[in-house]
């Protein structure tokens, strides 16, 4: 057994020894941040606004180093009920996010500016092929967020510089869900997911 392990190391090195070099370098774009960055989006109508979003972070490097991020927004701004929080437990990779990289392009982080809430706890439960769920625990808060119905992966690489809206590169490994939900406090959040609405996000990686 320890032979045959040897021999498939060695077989894979050899592969990757006999690469182009132009195959193995690294593209020459400064990396922005590495992680996971599923997303939820609730509408009223299938063509409407959305109503009820989520989108969390596990980021696995960053300049402010690793942790999480649950952005979470429910309503309009200045509306009864509505609510727009980031539950962390690293204040630098919020700051870091809000103004090195989605605040660049998206003026909503600035405009209507997330309430940051200290002290979370987060975990992950599931099996990605069929149902993938993340749970968001602060003061106050007590958030389900859950991805169901999986749909077939598809790699996602968009270069830097081919959207006039978002000057960034992603590459990620995209999962669609076919329903999704957000539960904050025991209440579900308004709105259905639709096709394409919701996936997973894997692997994410940002340059510019």
């Amino acid at each position: 057994m320890r032979t045959l392990h040897r021999v498939a190391v060695s077989s894979l090195a050899v592969l990757v020894l006999s690469l182009p070099v132009s195959a193995q370098e690294p593209r020459p774009q400064k990396v922005f941040l590495s992680g996971e960055n599923p997303y939820i989006a609730l509408r009223e109508a299938p063509d409407g606004p959305a109503v009820a979003r989520a989108s969390f972070w596990r980021v696995h490097w960053s300049p402010a180093g690793t942790g999480h991020v649950c952005f979470v927004t429910v309503g309009e701004q200045g509306k009864p009920g509505a609510v727009r929080v980031a539950l962390h437990d690293n204040a630098r990779l919020v700051e870091y996010l809000t103004k090195e990289v989605l605040g660049t392009f998206d003026k909503a982080y600035h405009d209507w500016p997330f309430t940051p809430v200290t002290g979370a706890t987060f975990g992950r439960a599931g099996d990605t092929r069929a149902e993938h769920r993340e749970t968001c625990r602060a003061a106050g808060y007590d958030i389900d967020l859950a991805w169901r119905d999986m749909q077939a992966p598809g790699l996602v690489d968009i270069l830097a510089g081919s959207r006039p809206a978002n000057p960034f590169g992603i590459t990620y490994l995209r999962i669609p869900a076919g329903s999704a939900a957000i539960t904050i406090n025991g209440q579900a959040a308004p709105g259905r997911s639709v096709p394409a609405g919701s996936f997973l996000a894997f692997g994410e990686t940002w340059i510019k």
